[in-house]
């Protein structure tokens, strides 16, 4: 009884933590079954191991049940595993390290299993084995914490390399998952926590489901860039750090939805946004949606060269496209001027970008 009470109570965060995901995710605004289920299998299987846990602490005095206490302690080893490679499931889409991954995984799934299902002391002894209620540790007992230690590895350095590209928040935030997992990691494999593995994923799957709600909350729904309200905050943030503007705005969108109606009026739009985002220097630019069909890139780059580089990137881009759109950019030249200057000037541009394919085209601006 007073196993089972100390159970409740250590695991008590556990529980409120698998409900807050997943009522969340349940919740979620994201139709993919795969975001659905796998943060559901994720702290469910987190659950089941401090369950299993418990099982096997309960088996572990009696050698009459030391198959069963066997049988918990195989399955935690063999769990353990999987719930990382479906946490890096969930959060990294690169096949060669989610292949890897499960290699790793079905390597010590198979040690596990043998012990588990032949049960001979030869191989039992091997990886672990209990004497006098005592779980006695053999030379391939550290399998387990080894290979999530090699996981946990390939999360963390793709999750640094991944900074420099185009989903460098989603790394940072598993990058910052990856710490919290090695550092459980460490502290079981140096016996200073058990079964801390678990509580840690589950933490960090709450944690990016988080990051993922919140990155939805300042993003444009039809295009996925950044909106108008991460775009004030950003300029309020890196006033000093902006060293150029660029305004993009589609051409000619009234009379696409006029004439073709408004979902091809959404695809120019998405079309165009699509063509700014791959132009983009990822690591010192970011694209905004300010509304309707205008859009903004801050850039941070110290060289002037690359401001030149994503415009032309986006001029060639859009004229390849069905559609075209008007483009004005400005450089800051002086430290005194503020990104708002910046933003006029660029602002500027494009609307005599504008103008001139309207003058040159023949078409009536109103109408257009």
């Amino acid at each position: 009884m007073e196993l089972f009470r100390d159970f409740l109570i250590h695991n008590f965060f556990l529980f409120c933590l698998t409900l807050a995901v997943i009522f969340m995710v349940l919740r979620s605004y994201r139709s993919k079954r795969i975001f659905v289920m796998i943060p559901i299998m994720v702290v469910s299987l987190s659950l089941l191991l401090s369950l299993i846990y418990f099982f096997e602490q309960l088996c572990r005095p009696y050698d009459n049940l030391v198959f069963l206490s066997t049988l918990f302690c195989s399955l935690g080893f063999i769990i353990r595993p999987l719930v990382l490679y479906l946490f890096m499931r969930m959060t990294i889409d690169k096949k060669p390290i989610l292949i890897t991954a499960w290699v790793l995984m079905s390597i010590n799934m198979v040690i596990y299993l043998l012990a588990l299902l032949l049960f001979a002391p030869e191989l039992t002894h091997v990886i672990f084995y209990y004497e006098g209620g005592e779980a006695i540790l053999g030379p391939l007992f550290y399998t387990c914490h080894i290979i999530i230690s090699i996981m946990v590895a390939y999360f963390v350095v793709y999750s640094i390399y991944s900074l420099k590209g185009r989903h460098k928040y989603d790394a940072l935030a598993c990058l910052i998952c990856g710490i919290f997992v090695g550092i459980a990691v460490i502290l079981e494999s140096l016996k200073l926590a058990e079964y801390l593995l678990n509580t840690t994923v589950a933490i960090s799957c709450l944690f990016y489901v988080v990051h993922l709600y919140q990155q939805a909350s300042i993003r444009d729904a039809l295009t996925n860039l950044f909106d108008r309200r991460a775009y004030y905050y950003d300029v309020s943030k890196m006033e000093s750090k902006v060293s150029g503007v660029i305004f993009i705005d589609v051409n000619s969108l009234k009379w696409i939805n006029d004439n073709q109606g408004h979902l091809e009026g959404d695809n120019a739009i998405k079309t165009v946004a699509r063509i700014i985002y791959d132009s983009l220097n990822y690591r010192h630019m970011d694209a905004y949606r300010m509304g309707g069909d205008e859009f903004a890139v801050l850039i941070t780059s110290t060289n002037e060269a690359d401001i030149d580089k994503t415009v032309n990137a986006i001029k060639n881009g859009v004229s390849k496209s069905p559609y075209t759109a008007a483009v004005g950019y400005a450089k800051r030249t002086s430290p005194n001027q503020s990104v708002d200057e910046l933003a006029k000037e660029a602002e500027k541009m494009m609307y005599e970008d504008k103008s001139n394919y309207y003058k040159t085209a023949g078409i009536d601006r109103r109408k257009a």
